[in-house]
Parts: structure tokens; sequence; C-alpha cells
């Protein structure tokens, strides 16, 4: 051990357990979640889960631009980048040059791609309700209402 490392007081981290660590907690969850959902949408879809998100977020913004689909879905510009070039390969999107700007591409779903979107979508449906069975209706509220509070109780922290 260099001499200019410090060790942590042998009792200081003694009570921490990373699995009561919120941050491990909710990202065990999504990925359990996320991985149940590509498995779902590779099987039956043949897509992947970026795949998938593009293609969920170009359906519902018509128009859209890659940059804007990054930053809503929070996927990196490059997965983006390399999900648009496979969607368009397959014939499920399609880039039309911006009448406004001609350094921009605007996204819209085809016919084929409004096809897969629905079914997709049904078959992550029918699966966010399995997982939601798990919950009474009363547990159902009590999670939207404190998921949104911890929503923003994050964002105000952020802001500060």
């Amino acid at each position: 051990m260099l001499k200019s490392q410090t060790m942590p007081a042998s009792n200081q981290y003694r009570d921490f357990r990373y699995e009561d660590f919120l941050p491990a907690q909710l990202q065990g969850l999504s990925t359990t979640i996320n991985q149940l959902v590509a498995e779902e949408l590779e099987a039956r879809h043949g897509l992947s889960l970026n795949e998938w998100r593009v293609l969920a977020h170009v359906a519902v913004n018509p128009g859209t631009t890659a940059q804007a689909v990054a930053a809503a879905a929070r996927i990196d510009k490059g997965w983006v980048s390399r999900s648009l070039r496979i969607l368009t390969s397959r014939g499920l999107i399609e880039r039309r040059q911006s009448g406004q700007d001609a350094r921009k591409s605007l996204l819209e779903v085809t016919e084929q791609g409004i096809g897969r979107f629905d079914a997709a979508a049904g078959s992550i449906r029918t699966l966010q309700n399995s997982l939601l069975d798990a919950f009474s209706a009363d547990d159902h509220e009590a999670y939207v209402r404190l998921t949104a509070r911890l929503q923003r109780a994050a964002h105000d922290l952020k802001e500060r």
C-alpha cells in the first residue's frame, strides 16, 4: 500500500450492505425486467431491446430525430445510430430529410414497422401485466405514487 493511501477505520463500513443500497435494488430490478423483455422481443419479434426502444419512440413521435430519440429513451447516440441502421435496413423505419434543416433526418415508422410495433407492444403489455399481477390494486396505486415521489425527490436533489 502506498503511504498516501489510508484504509478506512475498521468499523466504518461494517453495517453497509450493498443489497440494501437503493440504486443497487433499482438496478437489479431493472436488469431482471429488461432481460425478460429482451428475451420476449428477440424470441417473438426479432428485435433487440434497443431496437424496440427506438422503434417505440419513433412510433409514438413521428417525425422525430435520432438525437431526440437518444435523449428521450436515455440511450447512447451510438446505440441509437446502430439500431436505426438495422431498423431502416429491415424496412421498419424510414428517414426523410427535414425541410427546415438539410442536416437533420426525420424518422417515420413504415407500415411494416407499425405492424411489428403493435405486435411487440402487445407482448410487452402482456409481460408487464403478468409482473403487475404480483400487486393488489392498492399495491399498484401505492407503487405508482411512491415511484413518482421518488423520481421527484431525485430530480430535486439533482437540481440543487
